[in-house]
């Protein structure tokens, strides 16, 4: 407010303008507490953070402007006489969102840093007891992957497993090999392997797109996204969504 100095802010007196702005400020103070702890308190499910997505990351910021520019229509109206019009409204509401980049983007960065440094601590703990896993007694059956017109297939052993991930109509298998890691390309879906697999708790999906032995996790990294698998012989980190972080934690503490 203090850059922009809009609605006629220039011609007062610095003690009236420093009233003004601070009415501006207490009525921004409120909307976002109203926001940041009222809304998500009575709307818990829409916040879940285990079902929060970018779109809604981006909606929200959204609201938080829109309902900020409705507070400073309503005081702009109350001090400065302003008559409620069209024009009017879209211009306070212009005025909120070139104003509101600052604290809104401050507010994003102070999320994304505690997101990064919560899911990275929590990452280093999973990584540090992982190390039981690769001791326990190898499973030694067999599955058959195959594609869905019959033509080709593979035979794995559970140990030797790696990762499933699929694209469309296919799914990339990719697995051990005489000690080396080899992918095959199978015309089918990752319900099908996930289907396959079923019998096998040491395999887990971890995402929409990814099954995972956990048997052949080597890491457990961590950002503001959620958790990255690192798995032996596979040079891709494998995400993890937030849905399944919990159920990957649980796995990893057996």
């Amino acid at each position: 407010m203090v850059i922009f100095q809009p609605f006629g802010l220039a011609g007062y007196s610095e003690y009236d303008k420093f009233l003004l702005l601070s009415g501006y400020g207490f009525v921004t103070f409120l909307v976002l507490c109203l926001n940041l702890f009222l809304i998500p308190g009575i709307f818990s499910f829409f916040f879940q953070e285990t079902k929060w997505t970018i779109w809604k990351e981006l909606l929200f910021l959204l609201w938080i402007l829109f309902t900020i520019g409705l507070g400073n229509l309503f005081y702009t109206s109350a001090f400065f006489n302003l008559r409620l019009t069209f024009s009017s409204v879209l211009t306070i509401q212009l005025f909120t969102l070139s104003i509101g980049i600052i604290p809104i983007t401050t507010i994003t960065i102070v999320k994304h840093n505690y997101l990064n440094r919560r899911n990275r601590l929590s990452a280093d703990q999973l990584s540090a007891g992982i190390g039981h896993r690769q001791h326990q007694p190898a499973n030694g059956s067999q599955i058959l992957l195959a594609s869905d017109n019959g033509k080709d297939e593979i035979r794995i052993a559970i140990p030797d497993l790696l990762v499933v991930d699929s694209d469309g109509n296919y799914i990339t298998v990719t697995y051990l090999l005489d000690g080396k890691s080899r992918s095959v390309l199978l015309r089918n879906t990752l319900f099908y392997a996930e289907k396959v697999v079923s019998p096998y708790p040491e395999i887990f999906k971890c995402h929409r797109s990814y099954l995972v032995n956990l048997d052949r996790i080597t890491k457990v990294n961590g950002n503001s996204q959620g958790y990255r698998l690192v798995i032996h012989g596979v040079s891709k980190e494998i995400p993890v969504s937030r849905g399944n972080s919990a159920r990957l934690k649980e796995l990893l503490s057996m």
